[in-house]
């Protein structure tokens, strides 16, 4: 749903926040290459995006990425950005596959954070144990990290029970879900969950998980307007724009 770059939906000051769009390009499924990455910006900015977090995907077998090559990434996002709009900025941050490993990498600094903050975005394998991704979720708390879990709607081990997401967060996890979880991209039962999250205030942030110009592109000017629709105007604002700002910010998040 491609939007003619108006105001974002319901807000004439604020521009929308992607917490987790992976629009680093050539590196792992992401655009292929940087005139890819460069259509996804204007998509983004026609959905009423301001402000971008890149991030990069780790997984338990992957390589440390150059570091340096990173930072000319962004840079060259940021170059782009400004093309579109003097205010539209990139930030770099890492989705993480969580495992042992990965976990000394976060606590010797040798991974990403999101956007050089105290926050992490953490993903599990989608048939982990739930007992797993709890101790996983107390031990990077307790390591003086804040853990986003990415993409909560995939876990088969919360049975779309909104009460182990609730469990999730008093072990001191914010949640993430995606924008066509919400519209109904990802099924019914999956919408049907989310609401009951969305309904319930367990969700900190919605993010598109973008990671093309096509399929998969950042679309979520439609999940804006429904939550907004649904759940009012300022849950909207905390899921796309408050939230994520403080993590940006490196602040601390209200809830």
């Amino acid at each position: 749903m491609k939007t003619d770059g108006a105001n974002p939906p319901g807000q004439s000051i604020y521009g929308l926040i992607d917490l987790n769009c992976h629009i680093l390009p050539g590196i792992g499924d992401g655009p292929r290459n940087m005139t890819e990455a460069i259509k996804m910006l204007h998509i983004a900015y026609d959905e009423g995006v301001r402000t971008i977090v890149a991030t990069l995907r780790y997984g338990n077998k992957d390589a440390l990425t150059d570091t340096d090559r990173l930072d000319r990434l962004i840079e060259q996002l940021n170059t782009e950005a400004v093309k579109i709009d003097q205010n539209f900025q990139v930030y770099l941050g890492c989705e993480i596959a969580y495992s042992g490993d990965s976990h000394e990498k976060i606590i010797m600094g040798m991974l990403e954070s999101m956007a050089d903050s105290k926050y992490v975005m953490l993903k599990f394998d989608y048939d982990t144990a739930f007992d797993y991704m709890a101790e996983a979720i107390r031990d990077v708390n307790m390591d003086g990290y804040i853990p986003i879990v990415a993409d909560v709607e995939r876990y088969a081990c919360l049975d779309e029970d909104e009460e182990k997401v609730e469990a999730l967060i008093q072990l001191g996890a914010y949640i993430q879900v995606s924008a066509g979880a919400v519209t109904g991209d990802l099924g019914h039962d999956v919408k049907s969950f989310v609401k009951r999250l969305l309904k319930n205030q367990l969700v900190h942030f919605v993010a598109t998980g973008a990671s093309d110009s096509d399929e998969q592109a950042p679309y979520i000017k439609e999940c804006a307007e429904y939550i907004e629709r649904k759940y009012g105007y300022e849950y909207m604002k905390e899921l796309l724009f408050t939230n994520p700002k403080a993590v940006i910010e490196n602040d601390d998040i209200d809830i």
